[in-house]
């Protein structure tokens, strides 16, 4: 009867650090209800090329960029031309040492002036820059995953000259095509 017990008891023993083991193992989360992923992929570089708000942004991008070189070009013109003149006139040799001198600093808070406003329309540049990358990644995530659950596609991976997302033991659908028509309808 003893050896009974223990065997019993041994039972018990296996069966509650079996239980406490399903309890607190590390949970998985399948990302399908079907059994497995349903993967697909796109060529990032042809959405690229043929995403009309990637080809609308990036002209509105080059406009902003040359009217704000153009502005700046505009701008640093009088400045330019005022440190031409005082070079000028300190090298004609009428120019006595203090007023070398002057010139000098002048022409130094010139050259310091065009550099700050060359720093500000890149920094404005880069801003524009940044948020039209912003406006693309926002639009393209949310048109995949609205394409996404309607095609009951679970992962979406970007397929590019490189390699990257290149899937083995799962047969991708590539949905390229799909997705860039999707990206180019106009929001009503």
């Amino acid at each position: 009867m003893i050896m009974n017990n223990k065997v019993v008891l041994g039972v018990i023993g296996v069966w509650l650090i079996a239980l406490t083991y399903m309890q607190f193992a590390p949970k998985t989360q399948t990302i399908s209800d079907q059994g497995g992923a349903v993967v697909a992929y796109v060529h990032g570089d042809t959405l690229r090329q043929g995403m009309d708000l990637i080809t609308s942004l990036e002209a509105t991008l080059r406009g902003d960029m040359y009217e704000l070189d153009s502005l700046l070009k505009h701008n640093s013109v009088p400045f330019q031309e005022e440190a031409q003149e005082l070079i000028s006139y300190a090298n004609s040799g009428n120019a006595t040492k203090d007023e070398i001198e002057i010139a000098s600093k002048r022409v130094h808070e010139i050259e310091q002036m065009l550099q700050k406003m060359q720093y500000e329309a890149e920094q404005i540049f880069a801003f524009n820059e940044s948020t039209m990358q912003a406006t693309i990644a926002a639009h393209l995530s949310e048109t995949l995953r609205v394409y996404s659950d309607e095609q009951g596609i679970d992962v979406v991976l970007n397929w590019g000259l490189s390699g990257e997302g290149v899937l083995y033991g799962i047969d991708a659908i590539d949905v390229t095509q799909d997705v860039l028509v999707e990206l180019n309808k106009t929001k009503d």
